[in-house]
Formats: structure tokens, C-alpha cells, sequence
């Protein structure tokens, strides 16, 4: 299954664009043409959000007071709308949502997933997890209020409540951090065998059978309650819970160092590839979901070698691949080829 058809009526720079796709899909053309805003259209259309901007009035074009974007999947048409001033309209998403599409985004942003931004890494892996585990955004949702409460009540200096909101603390962040190495180990590890073993790069061998993930769980030592006992002068002091899952934090290491300090830009870009893909593969055959893999600036800071490597990779696995590039990629894999 794949989006077969995409029509942009006032969405950023597009007045009026039609768009056929299949399978892998190469958007290519100068910076500033709009391929940001092509797989952005893609992604708002699915989730009625963007990965650019909180404001949806944005996206609207300059000259007209709505956008509307229209995708296809065989007969099946989804239309979402915006009118300055009006609600967002979502036509016919009911029936369209039966092929139950996900979007999986790598961007230039996404580089840092490797690099010093943890938030990236909680994001993607909780982003993954919404998905996997159905209870998973509840249990979230609930620890961000028992986190709030009790910042709250260390403010107010109030004992009892410190108490209460620290027990509840404890109780969700593991169970949150258990669900979170669970996967994160589960996926990496088949990496090697799911995606690096169907291409077989010597090279790329040796990387992955030094992968190793080290997890942080949002607090030093074992046990959090202990943690939080010392911190307990230091939180009431400032006002807030300095140690729980909202720390939580994974580094990847190869050749026994870390990723980054070790792999070229290019190089860290294919392994990040590498890892959204390997996600990617496990949650398809898990959970019989059809992934697009939006992909921005693939080309960017990849050799001829490790380009060909990414286009191969990309190939073996399963889902719908659209692929922005400043330059035209020849590459017998893409099925069609969009200059803007």
C-alpha cells in the first residue's frame, strides 16, 4: 500500500500542484523550491500536524485565506482543510484511516539523534512507543501531571503532597523506562540481521557488531526513590524534580566509542538511516502497519558509496519511501522522479 496520488491547493508555495507516487519517490530541485514543505504536506495530511510550526495559519499561502491537501490510496480520497479564522476539516478520514499509515520523518534535525540533544532520542523513542504500545501515551500523559504535581507542591513547600506525587513518581517512571529499554534494545539488536545482513558491506559489518546502547534512566544509581531522597533538599530548593523519566537518555557507541566522535557526518547520517529504518521494519512486521518514510535532503553529506548503501537499504525494506535531494539521484530503485 501506498499513497498513490497528493494534491496541494494554496499549501505554502503550491497555488495548485498534482502529484502522482509509488513506491520510492525522488523529489529533487534547488533549495527554496518547496521539498521541505512536499513531505511536510504528506505528514500534516496524516497527522494533522506539522513538523516545521505549532501555527497551521502558516502553511496557508500568502495570497488565500486556506489551504487544502487531498491524498489517495487506490479509490480512497482524504481531504484535510484550513480557513483562517476556522476550524481544521477532516473529509472522509474515517475510511481512510483503515490503512492505518504512519509516518516515520529524517530530517537534518534528526542528525542530532546521535549528537547532544537527548530530547530528539525521548521524542523519536516515545513517538515509536505511542504506536507499539497502546496504553503507552496514557501512561505518559499521566506521569507529565504526577511530574507537574509534584514541582507544584515543592514550590508550595507542602510535605505531605512532596509525598504523595514521589511515590506515584517512582511507580510510573519505571514502568515507563521498562518500556522504553524493552524496545530499544529489541529493535537494535535485530539491526544487523533485519537490514545490514540482506546488503552485506564489510564495512557496515564491523560497525554493527560493535553496536552497543547504553541507557541513562533519568537518575543516578539503581533505585530512583534513593535518588530522589538526595535530591530532596536540592528539588524543595528549586522548585522542581531534578531525576525521574524525564531524564531518561540512550547513547550509541561503536568501535567502542561514541558514534559521533568516531563516524564522518556522512557516515553518522547512514547509521541514523540505519536506526529509523531497523524501527521502522520491526513496527511493520509487528504490527501489520503501512510506514512512509519521509526523507529530507537524503543526499546531503553522503559519498557516491554511502548514498548507494542508503538507496540499497531503503530498497530491502518494507513501505512507501519519499526522498527530497537537491540534486537528481540515479538510482534504478526510485520508481518516480518529481523535479520542482
Amino acid at each position: 500500500m501506498y499513497l498513490n496520488q497528493l494534491h496541494l491547493l494554496n499549501f505554502r508555495s503550491f497555488e495548485d500542484s498534482f502529484f502522482d507516487l509509488k513506491d520510492t519517490n525522488l523529489v529533487y530541485g534547488e533549495n527554496g523550491c518547496g521539498k521541505t514543505s512536499f513531505l511536510e504536506a504528506i505528514h500534516f495530511s496524516l497527522k494533522a500536524k506539522s513538523f516545521r510550526t505549532s501555527s497551521v495559519n502558516s502553511m496557508i499561502n500568502k495570497n488565500y485565506d486556506f489551504f487544502r491537501i487531498s491524498t489517495k490510496v487506490n479509490s480512497d480520497k482524504k481531504i484535510i482543510e484550513k480557513r483562517i479564522g476556522k476550524v481544521l476539516i477532516k473529509d472522509n478520514y474515517e475510511t481512510f484511516n483503515k490503512y492505518d499509515v504512519l509516518p516515520l520523518l529524517l530530517n537534518n534535525f534528526s542528525l542530532r539523534f546521535l549528537e547532544q540533544n537527548k530530547e530528539i532520542r525521548r521524542e523519536f523513542i516515545d513517538y515509536f512507543l505511542f504506536h507499539v504500545k497502546h496504553d503507552y501515551l496514557e501512561k505518559l500523559k499521566k506521569f507529565k501531571k504526577i511530574l507537574f504535581s509534584r514541582n507544584i507542591a515543592l514550590k508550595e513547600k507542602d510535605v505531605e503532597q512532596i509525598s504523595v506525587w514521589t511515590k506515584l513518581l517512582i511507580e510510573i517512571s519505571n514502568e515507563i523506562n521498562i518500556s522504553r529499554k524493552e524496545i530499544v534494545t529489541e529493535v537494535l539488536e535485530d539491526l544487523e540481521e533485519n537490514i545490514l545482513g540482506k546488503v552485506g558491506d564489510n564495512k557496515w559489518s564491523e560497525i554493527l557488531s560493535t553496536l552497543e546502547i547504553s541507557f541513562f534512566s533519568g537518575w543516578e544509581g539503581e533505585s530512583l526513590e534513593k535518588r530522589l531522597r538526595e535530591e530532596y533538599e536540592e528539588d524543595l530548593a528549586k522548585g522542581f524534580t531534578k531525576s525521574g523519566a524525564h531524564k531518561f537518555d540512550l547513547e550509541i557507541n561503536v568501535l567502542g566509542e561514541k558514534s559521533g566522535n568516531i563516524l564522518s557526518r556522512g557516515e553518522q547520517k547512514l547509521l541514523i538511516l540505519l536506526v529509523f529504518l531497523s524501527f521502522g521494519e520491526f513496527f511493520s512486521n509487528l504490527e501489520n502497519k503501512n510506514l512512509i518514510y519521509l526523507i529530507d535532503d537524503l543526499s546531503s553529506e553522503l559519498d557516491q558509496k554511502n548514498l548507494n548503501l542508503a538507496m540499497q537499504f531503503l530498497n530491502i525494506t518494507k513501505g512507501q519511501k519519499i526522498i527530497t535531494s537537491v540534486k537528481k539521484i540515479e538510482n534504478e530503485s526510485i520508481n518516480q522522479l518529481i523535479d520542482l
